[in-house]
């Protein structure tokens, strides 16, 4: 069972002649089955042998980057790949035919990459000087149009000058300016600035002048002046022009607006005298803007456009863009030189050690074979089996499925399962979509859920091959799935579609009536047949008495309870089925069996009462049902009290039933708490008498039981015993008995406050519950004493649309987290470590793939 326990994993030895390291690392890697272990994880990667290698794949990688960009930047179509082991294939059937050392291919692409660089940097640059040019002629024919507009013809006219001085400008229009031509002269400044930064340019104008100029703007069109640093993004700026007095070029004002052009970067111009100058001008800019426009025109289609075909003919497939070849060709070599990084180099050999699953040693054999076969004269590889170097436990890896997949990533998002521990991703399965059901509990909004699961599972392959946004769902498809049919199948127990019951089985109860005249005019429900049983869930009468919120409180309380006692209980048991595995009798003797007990005698005696109190029938007595709540709480206060009202007899056995229950579980603690860390004491001395050579020696045989032992239950026992007593041999008792004392309080302690947060479920239930309620009440109940109307129509609208947003969307996360939430913290730690570490398997297509994706923009 490969996804109950990690697989077995086998420790091998692998010699790779340094001619071969590139075929044979290639021919390894498409086998998906091998991890690698980093001889020094401390070597920084630069230091390593093949560090220039990876260097000069990531150099031509942003290289290729700035192709692609210039290519969706001049709207080039790029197929991207969809099928990576298509190309995985003809990569290798592409260096097979070649009749060169198969690791030079490297250089030809990257020379063919290089040029094409080159060329492309030189012509963008181009691209971008006439750009900038265009933008420039724009700006100027702009001034010169607006600035028209803005000052009209007679500040063509020469001015005569009388007098210079202070003039105030401020609230003046330029008519009242013209006026004071004659008398006052003018200097004007004119130029172009961006739009944003338009007001507060007109701010810091009117401050420094203290209001003695005169400024007005017009916007340019925003779709002629184009950013060249920002793909060619429309920029929308205006024309300025600045009227103020003042004769010559160097008086105050003039340095001042001038040193405020400089801080704003705006580009200035100069505005003809006169109307002849004004008009040639203008023609010459046109003249210019058409030669730049032709020039545009000639060098993308005579040089960019040829560059960025890319000329190369790398694999013959219309399926994929040769750019994207190249890409993901470069990300495999990168990824094949980061693996030879993980041996020692040795003269002319590489050493190394691998993690291989069990059996996956032959289909290496085989690969080796393969590399001496297709490559004549090539020295293939060799592979040992070796007892594993260190104290460190194999990796851990599960087989999963598109199903199982995401409730791992669940498991694995907390930390991954040791090696050979009992993955909680298999009971995460059922257990998850469950509580979120219990939860989300609803026939109508379930069954939406549910609907939707479907879809996507139904139509998963049109749903991938389109650009719909739910295509980022498919992956949780199934989780969805099974989380729509729990919610939906909660919903029936519970008889509540959209707060409104389902009568599907015919109640069991009437209406009656009152002897009683005062109350006379309630409404009560008399049950038809003592005998009678709601076959499915709650009967519907209950959604219509008094107090239908006590009554389902209660119910969903104890239940959530219940269904918490049992999910953790089963947790501490994998606990003991893990201590049997590694035969770690300690954790088993003096850690398993107290807590089981002492969970037992408290919680789920707890749980007994619930379960023994619905099985007795209270009608007409209902004033001597014992409260549970009291029942625990005077076991712990009154413990040798008899219980009044009792739940059985005649409350003494119940009371000396109680009594035993809560000795036994205080007699638990100090088992839990006391012989583990004085037994992890006594071995630590016996194996620092033995001294640090023999502990070696001792784990050594341990570790090559691993390939002797096709489940490694020997080898295993050492390491978490290790690692659960709290620290390994060279810890001090103090530590080891702190770190005991922090368990046993966790635990019990713990266990009260992991069963009160089993009350969420009945917590976000009860929530769901009120608010399907009060949508109900607010947007429809009162529309269905009319005709179909507007009302109605309005209410419906609102109805829908509160569903979805809160609780088909919110309510789902929440109730989503909380289930998180229960299997982290509630349920995971009655059992798992989660110190592992992960299977990280040497595989060209997982890699290519995560690549292959374009990266959102």
């Amino acid at each position: 069972m490969n996804f109950f326990r990690s697989q077995t994993m086998g420790y091998y030895k692998l010699i790779i002649p340094r001619e071969s390291a590139w075929n044979v690392m290639n021919e390894l890697a498409e086998l998906d089955c091998i991890h690698f272990v980093d001889y020094d994880p401390t070597l920084p990667m630069i230091n390593r042998p093949f560090a220039n290698y990876i260097k000069r794949c990531d150099d031509l990688l942003v290289k290729l980057s700035l192709i692609e960009h210039e290519m969706k930047k001049y709207q080039k179509k790029i197929t991207y790949c969809k099928d990576v082991n298509f190309l995985i294939k003809n990569f290798k059937q592409l260096i097979k035919e070649r009749s060169k050392a198969s690791h030079t291919y490297l250089d030809e692409i990257e020379n063919d990459i290089d040029k094409k660089h080159q060329q492309l940097i030189e012509q963008s640059t181009n691209m971008e000087n006439l750009h900038e040019r265009r933008n420039k002629l724009i700006e100027h024919k702009s001034v010169l149009l607006k600035g028209e507009a803005l000052l009209g013809q007679s500040f063509f006219q020469p001015a005569n000058y009388v007098a210079e001085g202070y003039v105030n400008l401020q609230g003046k229009e330029l008519d009242d300016i013209k006026i004071l031509q004659g008398s006052v002269k003018f200097n004007y400044l004119v130029g172009v600035i961006n739009k944003e930064d338009q007001i507060r340019f007109k701010r810091i104008i009117f401050r420094i002048t203290k209001g003695n100029a005169w400024m007005n703007t017009m916007d340019i069109e925003s779709d002629q002046i184009v950013d060249t640093k920002n793909d060619d993004a429309k920029i929308i700026k205006s024309v300025f022009v600045v009227v103020y007095p003042g004769g010559g070029g160097s008086n105050v004002i003039t340095n001042k607006l001038n040193k405020i052009c400089e801080s704003f970067q705006v580009a200035k111009y100069t505005f003809p005298e006169n109307n002849m100058v004004f008009q040639e001008k203008l023609r010459q800019i046109e003249t210019e803007l058409v030669e730049t426009r032709n020039v545009h025109i000639l060098i993308y289609i005579l040089q960019l456009k040829p560059t960025l075909m890319i000329s190369k003919e790398f694999i013959k497939t219309p399926i994929v863009h040769k750019l994207e070849e190249l890409k993901l060709f470069l990300v495999k070599e990168k990824y094949l030189y980061t693996q030879l990084n993980y041996l020692r180099v040795q003269g002319s050999v590489l050493y190394g050690s691998i993690w291989l699953p069990q059996g996956a040693d032959i289909k290496v054999d085989q690969a080796l074979r393969e590399v001496q076969t297709n490559y004549e004269g090539l020295p293939t590889g060799q592979l040992q089996i070796s007892p594993p170097e260190g104290t460190r436990p194999p990796p851990t890896y599960f087989e999963t499925n598109e199903i199982t997949w995401g409730f791992q990533e669940i498991v694995n998002t907390y930390g991954m399962p040791r090696y050979k521990e009992i993955n909680p991703g298999l009971f995460t399965v059922m257990t998850f979509p469950f509580l979120f059901g219990v939860m989300f509990a609803d026939i109508g909004h379930g069954f939406c859920l549910l609907l939707l699961g479907i879809y996507l599972c139904v139509y998963n392959k049109e749903i991938k091959e389109s650009d719909s946004l739910m295509k980022h769902a498919l992956i949780v498809r199934h989780m969805v799935l099974m989380m729509g049919f729990w919610a939906f199948y909660n919903g029936w127990i519970y008889n509540d579609f959209m707060s409104v019951p389902i009568n599907l089985f015919g109640s069991c109860y009437e209406p009656g009536t009152v002897d009683d005249p005062i109350h006379k005019d309630e409404q009560v429900w008399v049950q038809k047949d003592e005998s009678c049983v709601y076959p499915f869930g709650i009967d519907p009468v209950w959604m219509c008495v008094p107090n239908e919120l006590t009554f389902m409180n209660s119910y969903k309380m104890k239940l959530a309870v219940i269904i918490g006692v049992i999910h953790m209980t089963f947790g501490i048991i994998l606990k003991g089925i893990n201590a049997i595995y590694f035969k770690n009798w300690i954790d088993f003797i003096f850690e398993f069996i107290p807590q089981i007990i002492f969970f037992t005698c408290t919680f789920g005696w707890m749980d007994f009462l619930i379960i023994y109190k619905w099985f007795v029938n209270w009608t007409g007595k209902t004033d001597q049902a014992p409260s549970v709540i009291t029942l625990m709480i005077n076991m712990i206060l009154a413990p040798a009290k008899t219980v009044d009202p009792p739940l059985w007899g005649d409350g003494q056995s119940e009371a000396s039933t109680q009594t035993a229950m809560l000795l036994i579980a205080l007699f638990c603690i100090p088992i839990i708490l006391l012989p583990k860390p004085l037994i992890l004491n006594s071995q630590n001395k016996k194996h620092q008498a033995q001294g640090p050579n023999g502990l070696a020696d001792e784990k050594k045989e341990l570790y090559q039981k691993i390939n002797e032992d096709s489940e490694g239950t020997q080898e295993n026992s050492e390491i978490h015993t290790e690692q659960s007593g709290g620290g390994g041999h060279h810890e001090e008792f103090g530590d080891i008995f702190v770190h005991q004392v922090i368990e046993t309080i966790e635990f019990v302690l713990g266990s009260i406050s992991n069963t009160a947060s089993y009350l969420r479920l009945w917590a976000l239930s009860l929530a769901h519950g009120q608010l399907a309620e009060v949508f109900f009440q607010m947007c429809l109940n009162g529309g269905y004493s009319y005709a179909i109307n507007f009302q109605l129509l309005i209410g419906y609208t609102i109805f829908s649309m509160a569903t979805f947003g809160v609780l088909m969307m919110m309510d789902v996360m929440e109730c989503f987290l909380h289930a998180l939430r229960l299997h982290w913290v509630e349920f995971q730690n009655k059992f798992f470590k989660a110190d592992g570490y992960a299977f990280e398997k040497c595989s060209y297509a997982k890699v290519m793939q995560d690549n292959a994706v374009p990266k959102e923009e």
